[in-house]
């Protein structure tokens, strides 16, 4: 038998059960899940070379054992790694999600990691973290897709329960529950153990057994570890905000703190109120008493860009007149570009929420939220819990084709149709035939929004029978006319589904862009299109960029010497802290090179805290050997002592292939700066 400790997490725990540590990979004696049970749960292939089981605990990561992706402190598997997450029966497409795995972020302890997938899980829920410690002689069930007593392939999530049998500071011991003799088979590795009441919660991973009665597995002593994942939650929480970010919110959203955040519009005068409150104790009181001019208050402004979809979100609640929710997306000088409202429908004296979404148009540098009456109405209202959030994905209408081809449209010679033939995941995909050399066929999704000079990239998962499709975007018009498109060709061998994208700014006089999957007229063959997707190509994600775990990710650059801290944090708890003595030498940290488009206009935006000194930021484009082309730098020109954005801008040129984020002290500056919550966007 294989031996194997997980030093830190496990050790404790074996110690307590006398368990010599080998690696836990499934589940014999245990029952096969029903179909749609515990769809957070996620079966992890790396390669050909193992599989694992894991959790969805946040919209784009699951967590599993270190152990799945090996020893080492690599950032990416050393493997192509697919993850199947909401399908209790592997060989079933009726079902659940597939993704695949960018990135890795390694526990520093060991035992854990959170593996990034490519793409968010929207449908299905996360598991909640346990934020209550496992206590002994408590029940917690086990879910995995490993080997059986009787399978090595099972292809099927099974569980059991477990008793736990000894609690240490990062480890649980766990016996098989009373009645039972199940045990950890190969296969499950890193599977959930959680309380599965009503709202299932996440206590820990499975770490070690012993493998009694798995197949081929002569030993006959029961129990194993699990890696605890209650100590840990902040950790993972931190870890799994979104980069970009998801949630922009400003501060004091809550009114809790006063006005603090927020400032007077208009007449002004308005108040906090503990009269009442949607949440917490507190609640802002507007009060219009004239028809002569608005009165309202404004959010703090928060950085944005062209092309996002944003939503403002408000609970309100009118004593008399309609209040309105505004978002204001304005320039860099804070001169207003478009302001989009929503009325207040609701009932008098009774909470309601008003929400609008809206796209950021061209020109826009920042983002607020406003509650206002406008100067023609009158009365009084409260407002609370507002949000204000990101969307970087275009909204496309069935891009599963789920709901057959709801939302498409037949192009050319036409015929194409949803078919359960084969599906990349769910249970349809498009297929479109082309079975003529003089005619072309093809589907068009939906035409959504868009803004001119925004860069966008067209996605899907592509598997070709025969021929020599293509995925194209193009842009329109108001008028529904094409004014631009662009094509790739799907590639890959015949009958595998590959990943297929196509880039391209949108044009001036832009209003709208769309999908086509196309076979063109001098083309025959058939192929299938599935998990479609259409998104800003400006969002990329900046490894670690809380400085969470230190400063993996990040390359000390000049003099160096600079740390994270967690003197003070704009999220979480840690931030980069740069500090020059020298006005003769420089010093920064450097990002990781992150796959960029040439002819893209990107925005790299960090928060930054200056003691003293005037740091700065910089978009730095490579070639696809790494090789630097071209650099842009904006220096902080915000107030010292509290928290500003930095922010610049700039087209990658000619020849990009990578992009980094350089956050700098030049050689003739000195001085000391925090940095929080980089994003390129």
């Amino acid at each position: 038998m294989r031996v194997r400790s997980h030093a830190v997490f496990a050790a404790a725990a074996v110690a307590a059960t006398g368990l010599a540590a080998a690696p836990a990979h499934g589940i014999a004696g245990g029952s096969a899940a029903a179909s749609g049970a515990y769809p957070f749960v996620a079966h992890v292939a790396v390669g050909d070379v193992r599989a694992c089981t894991g959790a969805l605990v946040a919209a784009s990561w699951v967590v599993t054992a270190a152990e799945c992706f090996g020893t080492g402190s690599g950032s990416k598997p050393d493997q192509a790694t697919t993850v199947t997450i909401g399908r209790s029966a592997l060989g079933s497409g009726a079902t659940g999600r597939v993704r695949t795995v960018t990135g890795l972020v390694r526990h520093p302890g060991g035992g854990v990691v959170l593996a990034r997938l490519d793409a968010a899980v929207t449908d299905i829920a996360p598991v909640a973290i346990a934020t209550t410690a496992p206590a002994a002689g408590e029940t917690l069930r086990s879910a995995g897709y490993g080997r059986t007593a009787t399978s090595w392939v099972p292809r099927q999530l099974t569980t059991a329960d477990f008793a736990v049998d000894s609690v240490a500071a990062g480890a649980i011991g766990l016996v098989p529950a009373a009645g039972s003799s199940a045990s950890t088979c190969k296969g499950d590795s890193g599977g959930p153990l959680f309380r599965a009441g009503t709202t299932p919660q996440l206590v820990a991973l499975n770490a070690t057994s012993w493998q009694a009665g798995c197949l081929a597995e002569t030993e006959t002593r029961l129990g194993g570890t699990g890696t605890r994942l209650d100590t840990v939650a902040d950790w993972i929480a931190r870890n799994t905000a979104d980069p970009l970010p998801g949630v922009v919110s400003p501060p004091n959203t809550g009114f809790e703190s006063g006005l603090t955040g927020w400032s007077q519009y208009g007449t002004g005068g308005n108040t906090v109120s503990t009269e009442r409150a949607y949440a917490g104790t507190r609640s802002v009181k507007i009060v219009d008493n004239t028809t002569t001019s608005g009165n309202g208050v404004e959010s703090s402004r928060m950085v944005a860009a062209p092309g996002i979809r944003y939503t403002a979100t408000a609970w309100v609640n009118a004593v008399n007149g309609s209040p309105d929710l505004y978002l204001r997306f304005l320039d860099a000088d804070g001169e207003q570009i478009a302001a989009p409202a929503a009325t207040y429908a609701g009932t008098a004296n009774q909470w309601s929420r008003l929400q609008l979404t809206a796209f950021a148009p061209a020109g826009t540098e920042q983002v607020s939220v406003l509650l206002y009456s406008s100067y023609a109405d009158l009365g009084t209202a409260y407002a609370d819990a507002v949000e204000l959030t990101r969307t970087p994905a275009v909204p496309l209408t069935n891009p599963g084709f789920e709901s057959g081809l709801t939302g498409w449209t037949q192009y050319g010679a036409g015929g194409n149709s949803a078919s359960a033939d084969r599906a990349y995941e769910g249970v349809n995909a498009a297929k479109v035939v082309d079975s003529t050399a003089t005619n072309g066929t093809g589907l068009e999704s939906g035409r959504q929004p868009a803004v001119a000079g925004v860069s966008y990239t067209v996605s899907a998962r592509v598997n070709v029978t025969s021929g020599k499709p293509d995925l194209y975007v193009r842009f329109y018009n108001a008028a529904g006319d094409v004014l631009s498109s662009a094509a790739s060709q799907a590639w890959g061998p015949a009958g595998v589904w590959a990943p297929v994208s196509v880039t391209l700014t949108a044009p001036a006089g832009t209003e709208r862009v769309g999908a086509l999957f196309y076979s063109n007229q001098a083309n025959t063959g058939t192929a299938y299109y599935d998990q479609v997707e259409i998104r800003r190509t400006a969002d990329v994600t900046v490894a670690d960029h809380g400085f969470e775990n230190g400063l993996g990710g990040w390359t000390q650059w000049g003099a160096g010497g600079n740390t994270a801290s967690t003197d003070r944090a704009w999220t979480g708890t840690t931030s980069a802290k740069l500090v020059d003595t020298s006005t003769t030498t420089a010093t920064g940290l450097e990002s990781a090179k992150m796959p960029a488009t040439a002819g893209v206009r990107y925005s790299a935006v960090a928060r930054a805290y200056v003691v003293s000194g005037t740091p700065s930021i910089y978009l730095r484009f490579h070639d696809a050997s790494g090789a630097l082309i071209t650099s842009t730098a904006a220096d902080f020109t915000g107030t010292n002592a509290t928290w500003q954005p930095l922010r610049v801008a700039a087209t990658a040129p000619a020849g990009t292939a990578q992009v980094s984020v350089l956050l700098y002290s030049k050689a003739a500056s000195s001085g000391t700066a925090y940095a929080d919550h980089v994003a390129i966007q």
